[in-house]
This record gives structure tokens, C-alpha cells and sequence, in this order.
């Protein structure tokens, strides 16, 4: 079969796979037909189900299985810049959820503050979260887009940037906002307690978000308080906003920050098999990485940041009364959290300190003469707060605790982007394969089948997408082609830009944009929206 045949065809019939049908049972050989977007047959197909017109391939022996969906993602800020979303589409993902940890690209002041200039060339606007779905459906994505809307919008919106408490009133205006944006589509809200603003709502705002949410059966996604000394506090945190709320609630990228708090996470599953045998409907995600990825801003303590981060930056600078205090504290949270080493700064705005990208904070440190709690606050203030890190702070026991767990799905947490714009965390680019081959193949830690499983129909369940995470007839055609004994992730945290080996071919409904391991420049995705 020519590139071409396949690009252009209707129907198209897979032939000799094993096939994983994404609801976690043992693998079936067959074959997989496809036509107007849809899955027709799966397994033993009806030759009179097969069009005449119908193009066949041999598969001999690949795999096949739903797309990857991924629940945990930041793509809605570069899926309009950037629709061809490569990134996503060599590791495999068909759906991505965006609006995570508290912020979402349909934030009304999204559009005005991030590459604004791009947005307009393209001639692409929005002023609310609706008007950003309809202009993710202007630049035709390859993938699917599902959203979130973030807690923290909702928060802006009302009180702008004070780390205050909201009156009665504002709570009402909050609830009135949320319920606006679930009914433009939301499948759920996120939040990102550990950020700002997210830093500074408490049980009852977060109960208050979230009821409108529960009424629409949707989902709250939440970036805990703190990952690291007060895990526990934090779980307990959450179970609380989703019994008082009634919302299914979902704990975002699970893990244990800092060697002092390694072996907690197998409490932490017990503490949500105990909420859930309650009734309490909490589950959690994670990605397949020993290092996070945020920003630097994350080491200050909450006060300095109540009046947001612009503010901030005058209480850093030299000759501030409180600079010392905040050198001090950020330098105690950063060591409860593994350490100013385990900080590796990848991008900064001033080009003047481009060359402490790679390097991490004691590094850098040493190389200016200061103190790496002095020098991060001076890094802060030259990049106006703008400086993206990698924190390599987790234990692979606890990693794979929190996957072994049937409720815990697998999730990227990352971006669409591209080369040009810089390094990444390698889980943008190698996620699922990296599953796929280091944990499922070379190290056993899940059947394939599970594996796919915690790709597919887990997250679909979660979201309350129906029509997607399972091959079975009748489903849209969201389908990766992927060699079992090849497929592995490439990119590194040093060189990123390596895409993943072993994936053959991925149809989004029913049109390939990945075949014999290349783009094929094919835009089908859709917006989804809740319903």
C-alpha cells in the first residue's frame, strides 16, 4: 500500500494483528476494519462487511490497539501553534486533555499574554473558554482535544491576582463561572494548589468550583498542595474537597518529592482504597519519569506570591527587607524536596543566561559565587519569573507501586511543542512508549494488555468519553499500529528531540496521521466537548 492509497482511502482493512482491545483481556489475533471515521469489525471480520473499495494492509504480526489518551497534558497551550502536534502523535496519543494544575489556554487573558502576535497572525482569537474550543477547531489538530478549565482562571476572573479569600459574593460569581464553562464543554476542572493562585484557596473554595462540576458528572483533576513532607496532609486534602463536593476526583501525577519521603506512596494507594470503599470515587495518574518538570518560581513560599508573580519580583530583588527571609525559606523547602543539585534549570528568558540551561542550581551557583538559594532568586528577577526546571526528585519504587495500581492510569503531563522552541521533558516526546518497552517489556512490571488498558479505556472511563479507548464496533477509529519487541522512547533529558521507535501507524477517526513510522501531515482530531 502507497502512502498515497492510504492517505486517500475510506475503508481500510488491517489485516493479521494482535489485537488489544483496551479493556485489559488477552490479546486476539485478526483484523481491524475501519470506514467513515468508524471501527466496523474487530477480530474475525465479515468479508461482506468489507467495501469494495476497502484498502488492505498486512500487517504481519503487528499490534494494534485503542489511541492513547492521555488525561494529564499541558498541549492546549501550543495544539493552535503547533496542530500537527508531532510530539504527540509519534508516541502514540489520539486524545489529549488539556487545562491542567489550574491553568487552561481558554483563560479569557490566554490569548493576550502568550504569544499573542503568532495567535494573531494566524488570525485566531478568543475571549472566553468556548471561543478557545472554536479556535482549536479553526486550525484542524491532528489529535483530539478534550478541556479542563482551571481553577485558577475561575479565581483571576473574580479577584484578580489577590491571594485573598472570597466574599460570599465572589464565591457565587466563582460557581456562576464554572458552571459556564461546563456548559461550553468542559469534561471537569482542574487545580493546582502548589502554584499560584491555586496556593491560596482553601477546602471550602475549592468545594464551592467543584459542585457545578458534579452536577455535570464531571471530573476534578487536582495538582496537590505539596508532593513531598505534607503527602499525606495533601491526599487527606483532597479526599476531603471531593466527599464535601461530591465530584469524581482524580490526584494528578502522583508521587513522593524528596529521598525523606521515598516508600510513601504505597500509604497513599491505601488511603485512596479506603476513600473509595466510602464511596468517595478518587483515583489517580502518572507518568513513567523519576524527574518533574515546572518552574522555578515553585521553591518561594506562598506570601511572597499572594499578590502574583509580577509583585513578587520586587520583594527578590537586592536591597529588599525580606529578601534574606525569602532566601532562607525557599532554601528550608527546597531541601525538605530533595535539594538545590537535584534543580536543573531548562529555560530561561534572558538570553544574557542562556548558558545555565542544562545545569543544575548548585552548578550554577558555584559558578557565580553565591549561595544557590541567592542565586535562584537572582535568576528569578533576570527572567522575570520565567524559568522553566527539571527536578530529578522521585524513587522508581514508588513509581511503579502507583502503577501496579488498577486505578491509576498513565499521563504525560506535558506539551506540544517544537525543536525550535527549545528543550522539554523527554515526556512530551516518549511516554507511552516508554511504557510500552521499559516497563511492560524490559522490566515486566505489567502485562501489555494491563498497560494498555491504563492508556485507553481507564483514562476514556475517567473523562466519561464514550466513544473513544477500546476497539470494538461502532467506536471511532482512534487506532495505534505498533511493533511489540521495537517500541521504545529515545529522547533523554539531555537530548530530547528523539522521537520514539516502534510505532508503525495511528489513525485518528479513521484517517492516518502516523504510516510506516512517518507524519503523514493528515489534520483529522476534533474537539470533543461533554455532553
Amino acid at each position: 500500500m502507497t502512502m498515497n492509497q492510504i492517505k486517500t482511502a475510506r475503508s481500510v482493512l488491517l489485516e493479521n494483528l494482535i489485537i488489544y482491545d483496551g479493556t485489559g483481556a488477552p490479546p486476539v489475533s485478526g483484523d481491524v476494519l475501519i470506514s467513515d471515521g468508524k471501527l466496523v469489525a474487530v477480530g474475525q471480520v465479515d468479508s461482506s462487511l468489507v467495501p469494495a473499495d476497502a484498502v488492505r494492509q498486512d500487517c504481519k504480526g503487528l499490534c494494534a490497539s485503542p489511541g492513547f489518551i492521555d488525561i494529564h497534558s499541558h498541549s492546549d497551550g501550543g495544539i493552535i501553534l503547533h496542530p500537527e502536534a508531532e510530539c504527540l502523535i509519534r508516541q502514540g496519543i489520539t486524545t489529549s486533555v488539556g487545562g491542567n494544575c489550574g491553568g487552561s489556554a481558554g483563560g479569557t487573558s490566554f490569548w493576550t499574554e502568550k504569544n499573542r502576535d503568532k495567535y494573531l497572525a494566524l488570525g485566531v482569537r478568543w475571549e472566553d473558554f468556548a471561543g478557545f474550543l472554536q479556535a482549536v477547531e479553526k486550525v484542524e489538530p491532528a489529535v483530539n482535544l478534550a478541556m479542563l478549565f482551571g481553577h485558577g482562571d475561575v479565581r483571576v476572573t473574580v479577584l484578580g491576582n489577590s491571594g485573598r479569600k472570597p466574599t460570599p459574593e465572589e464565591k457565587q460569581k466563582m460557581l456562576g463561572v464554572a458552571r459556564a464553562h461546563m456548559e461550553a464543554g468542559a469534561f471537569g476542572i482542574s487545580s493546582g494548589l502548589e502554584y499560584v493562585p491555586g496556593r491560596f484557596a482553601d477546602v471550602d473554595e475549592m468545594v464551592t468550583v467543584s459542585k457545578p462540576v458534579a452536577e455535570q458528572a464531571g471530573i476534578h483533576s487536582m495538582h496537590m498542595r505539596n508532593e513531598g513532607p505534607m503527602l499525606f496532609e495533601a491526599v487527606g486534602e483532597a479526599m476531603e474537597i471531593a466527599e464535601k463536593s461530591g465530584v469524581r476526583f482524580e490526584i494528578s501525577h502522583l508521587k513522593a518529592v524528596g529521598e525523606d519521603n521515598w516508600g510513601k506512596l504505597p500509604k497513599v494507594l491505601e488511603m485512596l482504597d479506603e476513600a473509595k470503599a466510602r464511596g468517595v470515587d478518587i483515583s489517580a495518574d502518572v507518568y513513567p519519569y523519576l524527574a518533574s518538570s515546572t518552574e522555578l518560581a515553585i521553591v518561594l513560599p506562598d506570601w511572597v506570591l499572594e499578590n502574583g508573580k509580577a509583585a513578587a519580583v520586587g520583594l527578590l530583588v537586592e536591597g529588599s527587607p525580606v529578601r534574606e527571609r525569602i532566601a532562607a525559606e525557599s532554601h528550608q523547602r527546597t531541601e525538605r524536596q530533595g535539594g538545590w543539585d537535584k534543580i536543573v534549570v531548562i529555560s530561561v528568558e534572558n538570553p544574557d543566561d542562556k548558558w545555565m540551561e542544562g545545569l543544575n542550581l548548585d552548578q550554577i551557583a558555584r559558578r557565580c559565587g553565591k549561595p544557590p538559594q541567592e542565586q535562584a532568586l537572582d535568576i528569578l528577577i533576570s527572567s522575570r519569573m520565567k524559568v522553566s526546571i527539571i527536578r530529578h526528585s522521585m524513587s522508581e519504587d514508588d513509581l511503579v507501586a502507583a502503577m501496579k495500581h488498577p486505578r491509576v492510569c498513565f499521563v504525560t503531563d506535558g506539551h506540544v511543542a517544537v525543536e525550535a522552541e527549545g528543550n522539554i521533558h523527554p515526556r512530551s516526546i516518549g511516554t507511552y512508549p516508554r511504557i510500552l518497552g521499559r516497563y511492560v517489556r524490559e522490566k515486566q512490571v505489567l502485562a501489555m494488555e494491563e498497560a494498555i488498558r491504563k492508556m485507553t479505556s481507564l483514562p476514556a472511563s475517567k473523562m466519561q468519553i464514550r466513544d473513544r479507548g477500546a476497539l470494538k464496533p461502532g467506536m471511532a477509529a482512534d487506532v495505534v499500529l505498533f511493533d511489540r519487541e521495537t517500541i521504545i522512547d529515545n529522547s533523554t533529558y539531555q537530548k530530547p528531540w528523539q522521537f520514539p521507535s516502534g510505532i508503525f501507524g495511528v489513525f485518528v477517526n479513521g484517517r492516518p496521521v502516523i504510516w510506516e513510522g512517518e507524519v503523514t501531515g493528515i489534520r483529522p482530531g476534533k474537539v470533543l466537548r461533554k455532553r
